[in-house]
């Protein structure tokens, strides 16, 4: 596999290439690159390290914005209604807002993992 353009590369992965083009300088040793601008080169060595793990996306929870309703029975939790999740859920909040929160828009995060969906409180 020879030498190959970065701009080309950034288009198989689905990226814009100034994006591509400042994580490759910042990361990649002059030595896997040739050329500036559109016209960077990307050496062998290099493509295998983008091929690898460079490109990986980021996985970044949702986030909802949402009424909260009342405490839940758990004092950890708190019963938030939000029109993009569609019902009430629960949802994690921290110990210094337990019981100030009744009433109030919140801002919320839902992760999801093999057992489901959890909700928490993020700072706006």
């Amino acid at each position: 596999m020879p030498k190959q353009r970065l701009s080309k590369l950034a288009q198989e992965y689905d990226i814009p290439f100034e994006e591509a083009l400042s994580i490759v300088q910042e990361s990649f040793p002059s030595e896997f690159l040739t050329g500036k601008g559109k016209l960077t080169w990307v050496s062998e060595e290099g493509q295998d390290i983008i091929h690898d793990n460079l490109f990986i996306a980021e996985i970044i929870p949702p986030t909802f914005l949402g009424e909260v309703l009342s405490e839940c029975p758990n004092a950890r939790f708190n019963y938030v209604y939000s029109k993009e999740v569609g019902k009430r859920v629960p949802v994690m909040i921290p110990r210094k807002l337990r019981g100030k929160l009744v009433g109030k828009i919140v801002c919320f995060e839902g992760i999801q993992d093999d057992t489901g969906v959890s909700y928490r409180y993020v700072k706006r």
